[in-house]
């Protein structure tokens, strides 16, 4: 029997979506880390901790994952962290993307790379939230507004 385009699509979001998962549950701990620092830099006048999903401009598969402090204080304690606010990042190297992330099916748009992309993101982001942040509203979008802001962690 022959699988119709809405079945191989299907298929390939699965796929897509437990290969990048696995290779984001790899970094897990780290950014597990680095989100309860960014908790205990907060100070009285941080509202929440944003994390913004750069998928590349030309939609290959490159992307990546920065938190920012929103709030009176957002601007100071975002320069106080710095780099440390990275939190995961995919890069065309040498021998292929680093870290292996899988490559992005070839029938898909831009778009539904970056609706995939963040919805997986979501996924991965929600239970490292460290669940002693609910005085901090926590929430993932995209720079560009295209995705709205989708609360994450313990006090959505």
């Amino acid at each position: 029997m022959e699988r119709d385009g809405r079945q191989d699509q299907e298929a390939d979001t699965a796929a897509y979506r437990a290969g990048l998962r696995r290779v984001l549950d790899v970094a897990s701990p780290s950014v597990a880390r680095r989100l309860e620092a960014l908790r205990d830099s907060a100070t009285a006048r941080t509202d929440g901790v944003t994390i913004d999903v750069f998928p590349d401009q030309e939609g290959d598969g490159t992307f990546a994952v920065w938190a920012r402090f929103s709030g009176a204080d957002s601007f100071t304690l975002d320069r106080l962290v710095g780099d440390e606010r990275q939190l995961f990042t995919v890069v065309w190297a040498e021998h292929g993307w680093e870290p292996a992330v899988p490559e992005r099916p070839a029938s898909w748009s831009t778009a539904r790379f970056e609706d995939v992309l963040f919805g997986v993101v979501v996924e991965w982001i929600d239970p490292l939230v460290p669940p002693d942040a609910a005085h901090l509203r926590w929430e993932v979008t995209t720079p560009d507004g295209t995705r709205g802001f989708h609360p994450v962690g313990p006090g959505r």
